[in-house]
């Protein structure tokens, strides 16, 4: 896979637009998104039809991809942020007119559902953001939440995992990719799935069931797609659950034992549904280094 292109970061004054790709977003969230944009020293810009409801999800499917559109387009926007995820983005992936964001990147940002969208950014040759989104705001991490202010600006964070005794030692370099398991999952045969070859992997996951976790771990596996992986980061998996005839095995157990075994991997990486939620660039080059003391991931 080529390098990714990576869009221009911001400068004073450019403008962030707030969409939903997803489930709908609440007046109060897309307010406090707009807050902390201007006192980060960026123009905030809300899409037209954002607040707009359709069931669940941010108004209907051509609505919430004419909206990314209506970002693409806009001479002051500079980048895309979900105002949060839930479900839908697999809906209106491909209303995007990626060839216009190719002509003129901009950083999409968001992540769990998001990385639909993320793994589609990839195999269309672009960075993008793993962060958090405007509805985790009044929960996340004050590390966290400056890591977005300062990636936009050009200064990416090293993420730091502690030693864990399942993680596995050595030295990797290759584009940092991935995001939600389940999503990724979801994505296999599809133009979405990011080509992994050489990678390092990214997982994170919510709200599943043990079995589960071990259900897609297979598919991934039989599929191939998790040959030739450069190395693994795993953040939080939260809230997982199991039967009442329990599955046997913990979840990073379960993650630890899926992942080929002579690539290195890190455990409790500060990324995924948790108030911990560092952001970090998709397509970007960075090094992963475990040893002793954790894991080490370094943008290059």
């Amino acid at each position: 896979m080529p390098e990714s292109l990576s869009p221009p970061f911001l400068a004073p004054g450019d403008g962030i637009a707030l969409v939903s790709v997803s489930r709908f977003g609440e007046s109060a969230v897309m307010e406090q998104a707009e807050s902390w944009i201007r006192s980060q020293g960026f123009t905030p810009f809300r899409a037209p039809n954002l607040g707009a409801r359709s069931h669940q999800f941010g108004g209907d499917d051509a609505t919430r991809a004419a909206d990314v559109n209506w970002a693409i387009a806009h001479p002051e926007v500079k980048a895309i942020w979900s105002i949060r995820g839930g479900y839908g983005a697999v809906r209106m992936v491909d209303a995007i007119n990626w060839s216009s964001l190719k002509a003129q990147p901009k950083w999409l940002i968001g992540f769990s559902d998001f990385t639909m969208l993320l793994g589609h950014a990839y195999q269309q040759g672009l960075c993008a953001v793993h962060s958090w989104m405007p509805i985790q705001l009044p929960t996340s991490t004050s590390k966290s939440v400056d890591s977005l202010a300062d990636l936009l600006r050009g200064r990416p964070h090293v993420l730091r995992a502690p030693a864990h005794q399942l993680q596995r030692s050595g030295q990797a370099e290759g584009p940092l990719v991935g995001g939600n398991l389940s999503v990724l999952y979801s994505m296999l045969g599809s133009p979405s799935f990011p080509n992994l070859q050489g990678c390092i992997l990214a997982l994170e996951d919510l709200d599943e069931y043990r079995y589960h976790l071990d259900r897609m771990f297979w598919g991934l596996r039989r599929a191939g797609v998790l040959q030739g992986l450069a190395g693994v980061v795993v953040g939080s998996f939260s809230d997982m659950k199991d039967n009442a005839l329990p599955f046997g095995k913990e979840p990073l157990e379960i993650v630890s034992e899926a992942l080929p075994g002579a690539v290195p991997l890190a455990m409790g990486m500060p990324f995924g549904h948790e108030s911990a939620n560092e952001a970090f660039i998709t397509g970007y080059r960075y090094r992963l280094v475990v040893d002793s003391a954790g894991g080490h991931l370094s943008p290059l």
